[in-house]
């Protein structure tokens, strides 16, 4: 009998948990899921985190139990990849070596804190992983109580929050911030009525490269929530507690979150391969690294196109889609077949814009923005998170089952 393939998926975000999904619903090979977190979190639902709207059990998913769930051919193992031995089909960990068959990289992005902007990497916050969502949260509270509770309940000094970035991350915090300090106002004994939210973006206007309906709708509810937008502006300095304009103006602030941009993870600074601008591998038409065997690559760490050959964004949505799409092709060799070439593509964006108000655009004909919107939006994500828990729930079945062996000597 010929022995199982072992297929080693570096990285629990999106990518690589749909594509753990893929290759363990087969059956036909033993699967190794690697990540330096025990859970995969929700980045996608960063913005409600930090504005105080949900709980950190609504933004992680327990990877451990997810691998659980699927029986004794899927494993969890917590380490951090620090190169691959491609020679020697090894993938080298803080702790141990891990070989491997077939090798699927999805150690997705970080934050790009440009090195050519003095200061912003040490003065300001990022939000792409769950420490430094937490850190931020923890942080701006202690901050924001520590001024009430200096100045007697009235806080007569402003108080200023800058978010570094106008896509789509930072059109999400700034709206949910906002929608937050304005129910503060609301419900909070303690008056302090001069929190702002300023949202520096670097273009003519936020979330550069979508359709008009989605900026439209993004910058007049920016605007409703008293989002002070400021346009065709680069952050060209970070101190302690202000920011330069264009080498030119000057911006204090209390507290400062970047969102500018990204680069693929550390781990593809060892890989000798083909990358772009922003470090992210080159792939071909199967989602392979050239010139390695048996190696794919999914998520924000690989350069993405479209069926029309044309980049991708790195969302949610094109990592669970090339996710996917490199298990199937990873089970396409195991069982001999044909490798199918990428056919991704964006079915549509959607943006929360604070509160119970988002705007979407599916499909390229369905665009609903307001509560209705929000409620589509509400669904489509809880329904990856109802999914993703309710698999996780199996592994309380298999424990059990397995202590039940144990106890009867089986």
């Amino acid at each position: 009998m010929e022995q199982r393939k072992r297929v080693v998926i570096v990285g629990g975000g999106y990518a690589g948990v749909n594509a753990l999904q893929t290759l363990a619903s087969s059956n036909l090979c033993d699967i190794v899921l690697i990540d330096q977190h025990p859970y995969h979190y929700l980045q996608t639902e960063a913005y409600e985190l930090i504005a105080n709207e949900c709980s950190m059990s609504r933004v992680t998913i327990d990877l451990v139990a997810l691998c659980l769930s699927y029986g004794e051919h899927v494993t969890f193992i917590k380490d951090t990849v620090r190169e691959i031995d491609f020679e020697n089909q090894c993938a080298s960990g803080q702790n141990s070596c891990h070989p491997y068959d077939y090798l699927l990289l999805c150690s997705g992005s970080r934050t790009a804190f440009h090195t050519s902007t003095p200061g912003l990497r040490e003065h300001s916050h990022g939000v792409k992983t769950l420490p430094s969502a937490l850190s931020f949260k923890h942080q701006f509270e202690q901050r924001l109580y520590a001024r009430m509770e200096s100045e007697g309940g009235w806080c007569s000094e402003p108080f200023n929050v800058v978010i570094g970035g106008g896509g789509l991350s930072g059109v999400e915090i700034a709206a949910e911030m906002a929608h937050f300090i304005r129910l503060f106002h609301k419900d909070n004994t303690l008056t302090c009525d001069n929190i702002h939210i300023f949202l520096i973006v670097p273009h003519e206007g936020v979330l550069e490269g979508m359709e008009s309906y989605l900026i439209d709708k993004a910058t007049s509810r920016l605007i409703e929530l008293g989002v002070k937008i400021i346009n065709h502006s680069r952050i060209t300095s970070v101190e302690e507690h202000m920011l330069v304009l264009n080498n030119e103006k000057s911006l204090c602030f209390d507290f400062m979150i970047f969102t500018g941009g990204i680069v693929a993870s550390t781990l593809t600074a060892t890989i000798e391969s083909e990358k772009n601008k922003k470090s992210q591998l080159i792939v071909d038409e199967y989602l392979r690294i050239p010139n390695h065997q048996g190696v794919f690559a999914a998520g924000d760490i690989a350069e993405l196109r479209g069926s029309d050959g044309k980049l991708l964004p790195p969302t949610a949505q094109t990592s669970e889609q090339s996710g996917a799409l490199a298990a199937e092709n990873i089970l396409a060799l195991i069982k001999g077949g044909e490798m199918r070439r990428s056919q991704m593509k964006m079915e549509g964006m959607m943006v929360a814009l604070g509160g119970k108000y988002a705007a979407i655009s599916l499909l390229g004909w369905i665009r609903i923005s307001g509560l209705v919107g929000y409620w589509i939006k509400t669904i489509i994500m809880r329904g990856y998170h109802y999914r993703l828990h309710r698999q996780c729930a199996k592994a309380m079945v298999h424990l059990s089952q397995t202590k039940a062996k144990c106890h009867t000597g089986i």
